[in-house]
């Protein structure tokens, strides 16, 4: 007797993988992390635009703006903060929204003008977005800077 493929068989093919696809991405959804970026997101969230907002605006007053260079020959993050600013103090936080395991803090320790240099040569490549959430003469600032980790 000879095998005949006819329409039947296509459709019990097409089920028969699209059954498979299914229970492979059922299987692999269960291996991914769906943990949100913060714990406490929500109490975090409430006081988030005025306690945000009065850094940033800060920090966009400042008459010498800080600058946060990533240079990528050297692998490290360069903060230049205002000469003209005492007493500065804070922490700066490198942060991957996909994975917070590969989170750093780290605090601010700047030289005599004000400069500081971060090594990031161990950090995972991708995008990275860095926080520094700093303090000077009483005065609360946030800076924001994205780069990509070749």
């Amino acid at each position: 007797m000879k095998f005949k493929f006819h329409w039947g068989w296509a459709i019990a093919i097409f089920y028969s993988l699209f059954v498979l696809a299914m229970i492979y991405l059922v299987l692999y959804s269960k291996t991914v992390d769906h943990s949100l970026e913060r714990d406490n997101y929500y109490d975090y969230d409430i006081g988030y635009e005025k306690l945000i907002g009065e850094k940033k605006r800060n920090a966009n007053d400042l008459k010498t703006p800080v600058i946060i260079n990533y240079n990528g020959g050297e692998k490290a993050v360069e903060f230049n903060f205002p000469e003209y600013l005492n007493g500065i103090s804070g922490e700066i936080w490198f942060y991957r929204v996909n994975n917070e395991k590969l989170d750093v803090k780290v605090p601010i320790n700047v030289d005599s003008l004000n400069h500081q240099k971060f090594d990031v040569s161990d950090f995972v490549r991708g995008k990275w977005t860095v926080s520094v959430d700093w303090v000077s003469e009483g005065k609360d600032y946030l800076n924001s800077y994205e780069f990509y980790m070749n």
